[in-house]
């Protein structure tokens, strides 16, 4: 995996959590920044469909018969990138030496893919299935607008780090304008969405049919009493602020009475996401232990904290 550049730990996480899902046993390298090796059963390009803070996913060569096992007869290009400056560029004909392939730069299948760092990675990658769309889906080109909704690109990073796999019950507590939601039900599980406010539940499920997605269903409840079982993944961000739906709860309160809920709504083994202000400290308890914590800068006065937690 080659890391988007963000400067932040999502990105590893993200990526180590999609292999994780497929294959239980994967293990993982860091060689250096922005750089991720995975010995895995997993498809590593079913990985780069769905990951959202990665430039490239693929199988890395060690040789010319690997290379030629997967590339002879398809359609490839060339594509280098560079962690840090380098004083020469590669010689492209030096890598596509006796693969029996065809060079085609504007459609290619494949791309053979050399990311030189400390030390020089050659993967066969398939950057076409990369293509998430997240434009398309940018809060303010949906029916229905909110300024508490967050982007796609990191909806689909909070989805992802819950390992859910397609099928599985996922669910949304604080669903706002869908954003989550959506994310997950592109990924192919089957989305139950939940908020308190019934402007924002109807323009969930706008959002949702605008983008042409099926879910379970979305529900107009109190997070503080879930009305579904089941459940395999949770990822939300928790309210806070003038422009969100609190019922005058602080984040703090809000938290502690959704995980007794999440508790028994969700199944032993399963993951838990939450996005939170900085200020708010979660901590492992008898019903959930969280297993990692990373922080994003928004602003110089808001810092966002993502906390991932472990159904007991």
């Amino acid at each position: 995996m080659l890391l988007s550049g963000e400067g932040i730990s999502v990105p590893a996480s993200e990526s180590r959590a999609l292999f994780l899902a497929a294959d239980p046993h994967s293990t993982f390298e860091a060689p250096e920044p922005r750089v991720l090796l995975a010995d895995s059963d997993a498809d590593p390009l079913a990985v780069g469909t769905r990951v959202a803070f990665a430039r490239r996913v693929g199988i890395l060569l060690h040789s010319q018969s690997d290379a030629s096992s997967i590339l002879t007869g398809r359609r490839i290009r060339f594509r280098c990138f560079d962690l840090h400056p380098m004083e020469s560029h590669p010689d492209p004909d030096a890598y596509l030496i006796g693969l029996d392939a065809t060079v085609d730069l504007a459609n290619p299948e494949y791309e053979l893919t050399l990311v030189r760092g400390k030390r020089d990675y050659l993967a066969a990658t398939a950057p076409g299935t990369m293509l998430q769309g997240w434009s398309r889906r940018r809060p303010r080109s949906r029916p229905y607008f909110h300024p508490s909704a967050i982007f796609p690109k990191l909806s689909r990073a909070l989805v992802n780090l819950t390992r859910c796999r397609r099928g599985d019950i996922f669910l949304e507590p604080f669903a706002g304008t869908g954003s989550i939601a959506i994310e997950a039900s592109l990924v192919g599980a089957d989305v139950v969405a939940v908020d308190v406010a019934d402007p924002m539940a109807r323009g969930a499920l706008s959002n949702m049919r605008h983008l042409a997605q099926e879910w379970m269903g979305i529900i107009r409840a109190d997070s503080a009493q879930l009305p579904v079982r089941g459940v395999r993944a949770v990822a939300t961000d928790i309210p806070y602020g003038r422009a969100s739906s609190t019922r005058g709860r602080s984040p703090d309160a809000m938290v502690e009475l959704l995980l007794p809920e999440l508790a028994r709504a969700m199944d032993p083994g399963s993951f838990l996401v939450l996005m939170h202000p900085q200020g708010l400290k979660v901590q492992s308890r008898s019903d959930f232990a969280v297993e990692e914590e990373h922080h994003l800068h928004v602003h110089k006065l808001l810092t966002r904290t993502i906390t991932v937690l472990k159904r007991r």
